[in-house]
C-alpha cells in the first residue's frame, strides 16, 4: 500500500509540474503587428507586380520593442527599406522565460502575392 501511494504521489507531482511548465515560457505576441499595403511601395514596384519573399531578422527586446532588424534573403532590394521602416513601427508582448521578460531572436518571412 505504501509503494502505491508513493507511486501516485510521484505521478501526481509530475502533472502538476507539467501544468508549470507551459506557463513559464511563452514566445513574444505582436501588440502593433507588422502591416504593409500596397500604398507604402513605390507606384513602379507596384506595376512590376512584386512576387517573392522577404526574410527579416531581428531582436525583440524584455520592453517588447525591435532591435537591430536586418534583411536575410530579399527578392527585391528595392523593398528592403521599406520593410524595415515598417517592421520598426512594430511592438510586441515580450517572450518570457520563468514567468520574466527575456530578449529573443525572431526570424519573420514577408510573402509578396
Amino acid at each position: 500500500m505504501k509503494r502505491l501511494m508513493c507511486l501516485f504521489s510521484a505521478v501526481l507531482m509530475g502533472f502538476v509540474f507539467a501544468q508549470d511548465v507551459s506557463r513559464l515560457h511563452t514566445q513574444p505576441q505582436p501588440k502593433n503587428p507588422f502591416k504593409l499595403t500596397y500604398y507604402d511601395i513605390r507606384k513602379d514596384i507596384v506595376e512590376q507586380n512584386p512576387q517573392g519573399r522577404i526574410i527579416v531578422d531581428f531582436f525583440i527586446n524584455e520592453r517588447g520593442e525591435v532591435e537591430d532588424p536586418h534583411i536575410t534573403d530579399t527578392f527585391n532590394i528595392d523593398l528592403n527599406a521599406v520593410v524595415l521602416a515598417k517592421l520598426k513601427e512594430t511592438s510586441y508582448y515580450p517572450a518570457t522565460q520563468n514567468g520574466v521578460p527575456v530578449k529573443i531572436r525572431y526570424t519573420l518571412p514577408i510573402v509578396f502575392k
